[in-house]
């Protein structure tokens, strides 16, 4: 399968590191508007998952890595692209940026067989929304077009929905405690919003997320039961999501710890959450290939009625590594056309 990436920040070099020995999956190009030679240094070189095992060559039309040529180009949209001329069969949109109908379309129309949008699509956009685990049995992998949402939708709707099967979700607050991004000042400097300005290295920062309302389409018995907010934290990498329900049965905090161990067992939540008894912190799970980690210790209960629970995950390699089982779905869902 001939994938494309479309934005070479953490989500698109992420993808690189989990698919270098992957035989079904062949990258063929990556397109970014940064320097070439500024993006292969820090794919070489990278702070959280440190240098990168892999012989990395620049070339004219583009980069190797362990040989394995990759073209490289400065398209940084529709408008720009031709997919065709570079046999792509899924392109992947790592830009950060959320996508609306008619630029995705664009983007088939220059030739590749597939989107797959690593962000959430713009609201009304009628793009499939796939979060793994949670509806996976009412997506159309045959769709030419699919958004796998937020890392924090990814986190918690698998979750929401084990607990859902044997308490019955009322109602569901969740805050996303998130490490810092490149979307955040490292000084206070004026800019597009106030809280956005503030140095996120020195500071705790409120900001928004839209998180709820993936999950609410994804799950659509949390429909206008469910509110999200997030915070950003001065660390790099490692995040937590604090989420706090009301169940309509009863329960202990043993007794939900119980039911999610079971589950994460087995399909369809296996590959996409676990469960830990360990004291972790934000750093232990960095690395981590699951959407979300369920802090056993830390689940607490209200007159088993209100349950809280912490689920930690690696807001990029976890999110990467989704991007790589949809491919494969998507790849499976092509041989069955």
């Amino acid at each position: 399968m001939n994938i494309s990436i479309l934005g070479f920040g953490r989500i698109g070099r992420d993808l690189l590191r989990q698919t270098l020995n992957n035989d079904l999956i062949n990258i063929v190009s990556i397109s970014d508007i940064a320097d070439k030679e500024n993006l292969l240094y820090l794919l070489k070189y990278d702070t959280i998952y440190g240098k990168l095992d892999a012989e990395i060559e620049n070339t004219e039309t583009g980069f190797k890595v362990n040989g394995k040529e990759i073209l490289f180009n400065n398209w940084k949209d529709a408008s720009e692209a031709s997919w065709e001329d570079v046999q792509t069969d899924i392109l992947i949109i790592s830009t950060g940026r959320q996508q609306d109908i008619d630029e995705v379309n664009e983007h088939l129309e220059k030739g590749c067989k597939r989107v797959l949008i690593a962000s959430t699509p713009k609201p009304g956009s009628d793009i499939q929304i796939y979060v793994p685990g949670a509806n996976d049995s009412e997506v159309d992998f045959s769709d030419k077009k699919i958004s796998l949402g937020s890392n924090t939708a990814n986190a918690v709707s698998p979750l929401l929905k084990i607990l859902n099967e044997s308490f019955k979700v009322e109602r569901a607050f969740l805050t996303t405690v998130h490490g810092y991004s490149n979307s955040n000042r490292l000084a206070d400097v004026a800019g597009d919003g106030f809280r956005l300005n503030r140095a996120a290295g020195e500071n705790i920062i409120p900001s928004i997320t839209k998180s709820s309302e993936v999950i609410e389409t994804v799950l659509p018995f949390m429909k206008d039961k469910v509110a999200s907010s997030s915070m950003t934290v001065p660390v790099p990498d490692g995040s937590t999501v604090d989420l706090t329900i009301d169940i309509n049965k009863p329960a202990t905090a043993d007794e939900v710890n119980e039911v999610i161990s079971k589950a994460v067992k087995y399909l369809p939540y296996n590959k996409v959450l676990d469960i830990t008894f360990d004291p972790i912190v934000s750093s232990d799970v960095v690395g981590n290939s699951h959407s979300g980690i369920i802090d056993g210790l830390a689940t607490m209960e209200i007159n088993k009625n209100k349950i809280k629970l912490l689920v930690w995950f690696d807001n990029g390699w976890g999110y990467s590594a989704r991007i790589i089982d949809t491919i494969n779905k998507l790849a499976e869902s092509s041989t069955n056309e």
